[in-house]
């Protein structure tokens, strides 16, 4: 076949890529636009009725007690060998046996992890990592440093520099995408893959092409967030008190706090197209049923993108920030699905 004939063979599947990518920008970039007009309109508003509480941000001068507990761990930090930043994280259980590594959402920081470190530091070395820009690890400034390669040789390095080879990954919000990502290009690295309300890529693509107003559903402040009552933590036993809140707000509440953030909200979804791979080391993902933030039945699409083992577990009544709302339940899973003996066979 001379090369005329298979390029032009090749142009309806070139030109249906390129149509996706333009309708794919276009519906991202548009629906960006009108969620800031409203929320600038909801800023304007509320800054109308009540402009002291709206434009009021007070700056944090010490972190809250509950960052500072040492029953939830060992503060630590180490040296990321590809960019030379300094990762804070902190650790609980003997660095000799196998590494259970979290990786946190937006807006939280290591503490989001605080029930399945304290649960599963007896037999695992757990460590809940601040990603870079969040809690105290390094936070540069350029947009083009919070790439995805570059946000997934950050977790490499964690690994290796935590002396490990491999790790049981556990990723939530964007810490599960990142988790996804880093399954994808890095499964030698990666035991077994957990992820909790964040789907497979390719799954949150083919949900927004078909649900635009997904990307209208992240819209939310941060005390919203938490504690409102569409998108808060559902169980009342879990939800944060005042101090707890604070172990968000306080990083975030310093000067270009939210910088980092949105940094991986442009990263992530800058690189969502090309990740139509399928996932092949043994997978779950945890699916609070009650979230408001990302689109409903987003879970089941995952499965199709998973060539090894996965299980799919929807919790009713849980919301977005399921390993906090129901701790126990989300431990029962963990355990579950980490000493299942085919799934042990089966990465071995």
């Amino acid at each position: 076949m001379n090369h005329s004939l298979m390029r032009l063979l090749l142009l309806p599947t070139r030109l249906s890529l390129w149509i996706l990518s333009l309708v794919y920008y276009i519906v991202v970039y548009g629906t960006a636009g009108i969620t800031a007009c409203l929320v600038l309109i909801r800023i304007a508003w509320t800054g109308f009725r009540d402009p002291y509480r709206t434009f009021q941000w007070t700056i944090r001068k010490k972190p809250p007690d509950c960052l500072q507990d040492p029953a939830l761990g060992h503060h630590a930090y180490l040296k990321g060998r590809s960019s030379g930043l300094r990762f804070h994280y902190v650790t609980k259980g003997d660095p000799r046996k196998p590494l259970m590594l979290f990786l946190h959402g937006f807006p939280e920081n290591w503490y989001s992890w605080r029930y399945q470190m304290n649960e599963f530091s007896r037999n695992y070395h757990t460590v809940a990592l601040d990603l870079r820009g969040c809690g105290d690890s390094d936070a540069p400034d350029r947009l083009e440093e919070y790439s995805l390669e570059t946000l997934l040789y950050d977790i490499r390095d964690t690994i290796d520099e935590l002396g490990h080879t491999r790790c049981i990954l556990v990723g939530h919000d964007w810490g599960g995408m990142l988790a996804w990502h880093f399954a994808l290009e890095r499964p030698d690295m990666v035991q077994l893959l957990i992820v909790m309300n964040a789907p497979h890529p390719a799954s949150w693509l083919d949900a927004v092409l078909r649900r635009p107003s997904q990307l209208l559903r992240s819209g939310h402040l941060v005390r919203g967030l938490f504690c409102g009552t569409n998108v808060g933590i559902k169980n009342k036993a879990s939800r944060l008190t005042e101090s707890q809140l604070e172990g968000y707000l306080y990083r975030l509440s310093q000067p270009g706090g939210l910088t980092a953030p949105l940094n991986y909200f442009r990263s992530l979804l800058s690189n969502t197209l090309y990740k139509h791979q399928d996932v092949g080391v043994p997978c779950m993902l945890i699916w609070g049923e009650a979230d408001n933030i990302l689109v409903e039945g987003m879970s089941g699409g995952t499965r199709p993108y998973v060539r090894g083992p996965v299980v799919i577990h929807t919790i009713p009544e849980c919301s977005h920030w399921v390993q906090q709302d129901q701790p126990e339940i989300v431990n029962k899973l963990i355990w579950d699905f980490v000493l299942d003996k085919d799934i042990i066979k089966h990465n071995h």
